[in-house]
């Protein structure tokens, strides 16, 4: 299944939560063909705007040899150097700095983007000159563990889209070691992050476009007793992806991604047994709570994402409609808006 990157542009902004920073990044998606030069124009444009903003800044500690006496004196390394002869002294002291960590990792990102071969000469250009107008950052080395030490608040909120295309860019660098350039490799293919983004997308998706239903995920109870103390604690969790819920109506939504929708059992196509038994546990354990009373007749739905045809199957298990359906994301993108607005019951 071939996904256009303007879509794929889409999934990414809504499993993010990520639609208006987006919007203001001002790009047409449809301009673009793969994944690094959209994601390259993003940053860019994204760069360019935080300058113009002004970059965010924060008090950095920086310990130094200080001619005279600044902050706190370090005693033992001014005295082993014998700076308070010299007049200094090793200090600690507060300076307010744009050299933050999540300016570092977008200087350096933009860094390693002039060495990707696949990447259109004029956005590199484009690419050198956002690069030097960070001329007050350090660059560093970026490793996907720094992107958990950013700490992303109300004043610097605009960082959380750029650091997540960063992140993506790091993720998909294969680097070449006989010349030292960069292929970005085409996460689309790694059904495991897809079928996360695909997830995420979903739930987003009914968050934001419709209001009848309250979205979440929701944990579900083993209808079970242990015969043995302890013995509960060994059960897997069960949680839903999805849980649209409104006051007289359930529906509980298991999205996957597979690159081949259906099984195939001597050259017959089957539905793959294992996501069927499992949103079928969901209902059934669903109904023995009567906390709710919409357990009892709570629906389910698997959602695929089309692959070698459309599929929208409904069938009756007791008290439960159970749907199975999918989706075309090569489709325009407001075809699947429509399509996944009327998936749900109105």
């Amino acid at each position: 299944m071939e996904i256009p990157i303007r879509n794929i542009f889409y999934l990414l902004s809504y499993a993010w939560n990520k639609l208006e920073e987006a919007e203001k990044i001002e790009i047409s998606a449809s301009d673009y063909k793969d994944a690094l030069n959209l994601f390259t124009r993003v940053l860019v444009n994204g760069s360019n705007r935080l300058l113009k903003k002004g970059l965010d800044k924060a008090y950095l500690t920086v310990t130094e040899e200080y001619p005279g006496i600044k902050g706190k004196i370090n005693f033992k390394d001014s005295l082993n150097k014998q700076l308070f002869k010299k007049g200094k002294a090793v200090c600690s002291y507060d300076i307010f700095s744009s050299n933050v960590l999540h300016n570092q990792i977008l200087k350096s990102v933009l860094r390693r983007l002039t060495k990707f071969s696949q990447l259109d000469k004029k956005l590199k250009n484009e690419v050198w000159k956002c690069y030097y107008r960070f001329h007050e950052i350090e660059e560093r080395d970026v490793q996907l563990h720094d992107f958990k030490k950013v700490r992303i608040h109300r004043n610097n909120y605009e960082y959380d889209f750029m650091l997540r295309i960063s992140r993506l860019i790091i993720e998909n660098a294969v680097l070449n070691e006989n010349d030292g350039t960069y292929q970005f490799k085409d996460f689309t293919r790694n059904e495991k992050a897809m079928a996360y983004l695909f997830e995420e997308f979903v739930r987003n998706f009914y968050t934001i476009e419709q209001s009848l239903y309250k979205v979440r995920r929701e944990d579900i109870k083993w209808n079970a007793e242990a015969l043995y103390a302890g013995d509960l604690s060994l059960l897997p969790k069960m949680q839903t992806d999805i849980t649209l819920e409104k006051s007289d109506h359930k529906l509980i939504i298991d999205t996957k991604y597979y690159k081949n929708t259906l099984s195939v059992y001597y050259d017959t196509e089957k539905f793959h047994s294992n996501n069927l038994y499992q949103i079928h546990s969901y209902l059934v354990n669903l109904e023995k709570n009567q906390q709710n009373a919409n357990n009892a007749t709570c629906d389910g739905m698997l959602l695929y994402p089309t692959v070698q045809k459309e599929i929208d199957s409904s069938f009756q298990i007791g008290a439960h409609k159970l749907r199975v359906a999918t989706i075309d994301l090569s489709q325009d993108w407001s075809i699947i808006n429509d399509r996944l607005i009327n998936l749900i019951p109105n």
